[in-house]
């Protein structure tokens, strides 16, 4: 039997590396489809009836009405480590598997991507290379940097790619890492030779501040004006997490103190990506187009990974790895983990 699998608004998989598109081709065939940001969801349910697979990207949203509508589906293969625009929990009411790929995979591309965006604020390199386009040269002393070395750099989320990020900067910087993460031991924040904190601590101490975690009820908004008010002034913040992390209200407020010293997000949903964001306005602000795990190495592993899981399920018939939906009494008979 051949199956039918789409990859749909994925703007990666498949276009550096073809030959995963040519692995799924031995037992499936494949079409690419690309739906508008605005595609109405009795589209979305007529182009994607007949196929047995998704790989997808960011967007669309995969509302109950579609899962419900689309009868043959077998499985969505999240091409990313967020699952926000699928509706999980009726996906498994309507037997359709919801995996992604490993977090470990984009350990180190976030990491250093972190790590990089850290040097170009604390060196102010954005704004020195717009300098350099406007031919403005004896302005240089109005951009000094300042070294890592020594610094306090505050860790929010100490997981996958936040201990990793620490490790790069105190084991290559020999700066002082601090963490905060209430699902983290401190005896294993100690271990990797961070200091574990309270979050008041970290704002209040941190020469800049990285976030790693993720959003959810505890985490919406946990840094607004108080936090704001308690941090040193020029202090640096990093977001590759989630934009709402942060109140952007308060964010501006202290951008245009000048209390913070720079600001650089690469956390940005699409719908917010125009040139009338306010963020946009300041000098000292840097906003990255969802960057972090675009490296060669982990577009390779996301492939890699994503051909093995639709291959489990429709060659094999086992269980695809990494599934958000456990629970789920999938359409077609598949051998579950503990059972082979």
């Amino acid at each position: 039997m051949r199956y039918k699998i789409a990859i749909v608004n994925s703007t990666s998989f498949g276009i550096i590396y073809p030959e995963h598109i040519e692995s799924l081709k031995k037992f499936s065939e494949v079409v690419r489809i690309n739906f508008p940001f605005d595609v109405s969801e009795k589209r979305i349910i007529e182009e994607l009836s007949d196929f047995d697979g998704l790989i997808v990207g960011m967007t669309p949203f995969y509302t109950r009405n579609i899962l419900e509508n689309l009868k043959k589906l077998v499985i969505i293969s999240r091409h990313g480590i967020a699952d926000s625009n699928i509706d999980l929990k009726s996906a498994t009411e309507f037997g359709i598997i919801v995996c992604r790929f490993p977090l470990e995979i984009q350990r180190n591309s976030m990491a250093e991507y972190t790590v990089g965006l850290i040097i170009l604020m604390a060196r102010k390199l954005n704004q020195n290379y717009e300098f350099m386009k406007n031919e403005i040269w004896g302005k240089r002393i109005e951009l000094i940097g300042m070294e890592l070395k020594g610094k306090n750099i505050g860790i929010i989320g100490f997981g996958n790619v936040g201990s990793r990020v620490g490790e790069i900067l105190k084991n290559g910087f020999e700066v002082n890492i601090y963490a905060y993460d209430p699902l983290i031991s401190e005896q294993k924040i100690k271990n990797k030779g961070c200091i574990p904190t309270t979050l008041d601590e970290l704002c209040k101490i941190s020469d800049i501040i990285s976030f790693h975690c993720p959003l959810n009820e505890k985490t919406y908004h946990m840094i607004k004006e108080r936090e704001f008010e308690i941090m040193k002034d020029n202090v640096i913040i990093i977001n590759t997490s989630h934009k709402e992390l942060i109140e952007e209200k308060a964010l501006i407020k202290y951008l245009k103190s000048g209390k913070i010293g720079g600001y650089a997000e690469d956390a940005i949903e699409i719908k917010q990506i125009f040139k009338t964001n306010p963020l946009l306005k300041f000098k000292n602000v840097i906003i990255m187009p969802h960057l972090g795990r675009y490296t060669y190495e982990t577009i390779k592993k996301m492939g890699d990974f994503t051909v093995e899981n639709l291959r489990r399920v429709f060659v094999e018939r086992i269980f695809p790895e990494c599934v958000e939906n456990e629970d789920v009494n999938p359409k077609i008979i598949l051998k579950r983990p503990n059972v082979y």
